[in-house]
Order: structure tokens, then C-alpha cells, then sequence
């Protein structure tokens, strides 16, 4: 008899659970959603600007800059040098020499300049204008570098 009483104790809690486990299982009944709010377009445009000192535009290629020469370009040819600062001239130029073996000198294609002290050519300016060499300001990236550009030699070995 304990047997059934026990058997008839849980027949009588699982039918007492059982509406419980199957409201668990339904869904809860939510009213039906309205519409959807309605999005808000915002329009904003990006405004570049970039300063009007030194700095170059980033957009333009590097190697000949809007028809800008590059220090990088230019090769020193001849120097026509006098004991007065201001009389003194450099030749450079895109396309340089070539030194043979006989001691001649070549010209290799290419546009030259003749610059004097001040003077500036693409983006280096001429500083100082010696026998065998040239300092110039060379101006990259809104910094001004000094760089040295030498002459050189028509003899073979390289001596002056």
C-alpha cells in the first residue's frame, strides 16, 4: 500500500506541475508592434583643407610635383666660380655627364640651369657656390635640410 500511495502522491504533483511546464514553454503574447519610427538622414560633407605654407599637397606625386623639379633630379655639371660670392654660377642639370674612360666628359640628355646664390631651382635653393661644390637648402615635407653637391672631376681618379 505504500507503494501506491507513494505512485498516487506523484501522479497527483506532476499533474499539478503540468500547467505550469506548458505555460513555460508558450510564448509570451506581446501587443503587435507599430511602425517602425522613421529614420533620420543627416547629410554632412567633409571639408579638406590643407595650409598655404610650405607643405606639399599629398595628393600630388612625388617625382616632378606639378611640374616641379626635384632635388633629386638634378645633377651639378660645371661650376663657374670667382672669388666674388655674387658672381659665381652653377650649372646643373636633370640629365648630368658621363665621365669616359679616355678623361672626356659626355653630356647625357636633359634640361640645365645656371643658378647663382638665392637663386632656387625646383626645391633646393643655392647657398654657397665653391670651386668644386655647391650647398644648397634642400626643402621636403615643410623641413629644410642642407645637402652638398659636389663637382665632378673631368680627370680620371677622380683628383681635382
Amino acid at each position: 500500500m505504500t507503494r501506491f500511495f507513494r505512485t498516487l502522491s506523484v501522479a497527483c504533483v506532476c499533474a499539478a506541475l503540468l500547467p505550469l511546464a506548458i505555460a513555460a514553454q508558450e510564448p509570451a503574447q506581446q501587443p503587435p508592434p507599430g511602425p517602425p519610427p522613421e529614420p533620420e538622414l543627416v547629410f554632412e560633407r567633409e571639408v579638406f583643407q590643407y595650409p598655404s605654407f610650405t607643405r606639399r599637397n599629398p595628393f600630388v606625386p612625388l617625382e616632378g610635383a606639378g611640374g616641379e623639379l626635384r632635388y633629386e633630379q638634378l645633377s651639378l655639371i660645371g661650376i663657374m666660380y670667382s672669388p666674388d660670392p655674387a658672381a659665381s654660377v652653377a650649372v646643373l642639370s636633370t640629365g648630368g655627364v658621363t665621365l669616359n674612360d679616355d678623361g672626356t666628359v659626355t653630356p647625357v640628355e636633359g634640361d640645365s640651369y645656371s643658378a647663382k646664390v638665392g637663386q632656387r631651382i625646383g626645391n633646393a635653393t643655392i647657398r654657397e657656390i665653391q670651386r668644386y661644390r655647391v650647398i644648397v637648402d634642400v626643402e621636403e615635407f615643410g623641413l629644410t635640410e642642407r645637402r652638398t653637391m659636389l663637382f665632378q672631376s673631368r680627370r680620371p681618379g677622380g683628383s681635382r
